[in-house]
């Protein structure tokens, strides 16, 4: 069965640039199509089947995709939120990730990265990024000063796999791609990266990069 998608960007032309680059992949189906943030939880309001996941431009008149994001991830917590956009802001990554966005992409992506990304936040539960995007989100997380902690040496508490893994995480890579390296499968991926999250105490990827970097794990 296909991925429902949504597609919210106020430019036609970029939502059809967008249908152009899916729409020969069997993998994804369309169902919302919206100009701006209102007109798509108006939507999303009036349709009973829901889209899986959304391809949210950021910069949009009357809600933008921030806010959007912030609304709809309270009120459809299942849907899952890509960021689609032609900037690279350093201030706009963090907000849409503290907003629920659960990838952030440029639209310059190819097709087949695109369909990548849509996947892995279905499969694996993901949080796919533009190497650039990875590399700027990187680059401002290890520019944060190291404070001190009452963590103590909270890696002890983590395996020799589950460490490894988790530089594997902070380096930006997905469930998929993490478990080619260490031939090891998905899910088992999965597992390791939900064991490390209960042992660091947080809830996604943005605490344990931040959490890394604090201890000089990578």
């Amino acid at each position: 069965m296909p991925i429902l998608l949504a597609i919210v960007d106020d430019k036609s032309i970029n939502r059809q640039t967008v249908k152009d680059k899916i729409i020969s992949y069997a993998e994804v189906q369309l169902l919302i199509e919206a100009k701006n943030g209102k007109e798509f939880l108006e939507k999303l309001k009036q349709t009973e089947l829901k889209p899986q996941v959304v391809l949210m431009d950021l910069e949009m008149p009357e809600l933008n995709g921030i806010e959007t994001i912030r609304i709809a991830a309270a009120a459809y917590p299942d849907i899952k939120f890509i960021v689609l956009t032609v900037f690279e802001d350093n201030d706009k990554i963090f907000e849409a990730i503290k907003a629920g966005a659960s990838g952030y992409l440029l639209k310059e992506d190819s097709a087949v990265n695109i369909i990548d990304a849509i996947t892995n936040v279905i499969e694996y539960n993901g949080m796919p990024m533009s190497p650039s995007i990875a590399r700027k989100a990187i680059d401002m997380l290890a520019k944060i000063p190291t404070l001190p902690t009452t963590e103590g040496n909270i890696g002890t508490a983590l395996s020799e796999r589950e460490m490894e893994i988790l530089k594997e995480v902070v380096s930006g890579k997905n469930y998929k791609t993490i478990g080619e390296k260490l031939f090891i499968s998905p899910l088992t991926v999965r597992k390791h990266v939900s064991h490390i999250y209960e042992k660091l105490h947080v809830n996604n990827r943005t605490q344990v990069i931040n959490i890394a970097y604090k201890n000089k794990w990578v």
